[in-house]
């Protein structure tokens, strides 16, 4: 918002206004909600799962592949403490009785999509490439989750 529009609320009363210098793609970019009358063709945010399973950089191989699994997914993701992507692993990529850590076998700066893409153009795109997930991140690298091409509504 602009400092004059800022300036303008806080004269009507309002007492928490920001200047949230970023924008608004920025903003939706980030999965934070927006409103307005229009209307808009789905977004990633509305397809993803915002719970994929992840993992500490230091943990080992064979100990993530059973968590993994019983969620019902094939890759983990490897995430530090705030939740920024540092990698991903893929099961079928590793020897699942590994004792290593997920570090030594995470492929590391995994690509990502923001969570305000259009939702049909990012499902043609991972049908052109084969690609059957992709990690959904903020534009600091933050997880917000994953889309699953299989639970996506076809092109």
């Amino acid at each position: 918002m602009s400092p004059r529009a800022a300036w303008r609320l806080e004269r009507l009363g309002f007492t928490e206004v920001y200047d949230y210098a970023a924008g608004k793609v920025d903003w939706m970019a980030a999965g934070l909600p927006t409103e307005g009358n229009g209307t808009h063709p789905p977004r990633v945010l509305e397809a993803m799962d915002a719970d994929p399973p992840t993992c500490d950089p230091t943990e080992r191989v064979a100990d993530v592949v059973a968590l993994v699994r019983d969620a019902g997914w094939t890759t983990c993701l490897v995430v530090n403490p705030d939740r920024i992507v540092l990698g991903r692993v893929r099961l079928d990529r590793v020897d699942v009785g590994s004792l290593a850590s997920v570090e030594d076998v995470m492929e590391p700066g995994p690509a990502t999509v923001r969570a305000h893409e259009d939702l049909s153009e990012v499902s043609a795109r991972m049908q052109r490439r084969s690609v059957d997930t992709l990690i959904v991140s903020t534009p600091e690298g933050q997880l917000l989750g994953m889309l699953r091409l299989d639970r996506t509504p076809p092109a």
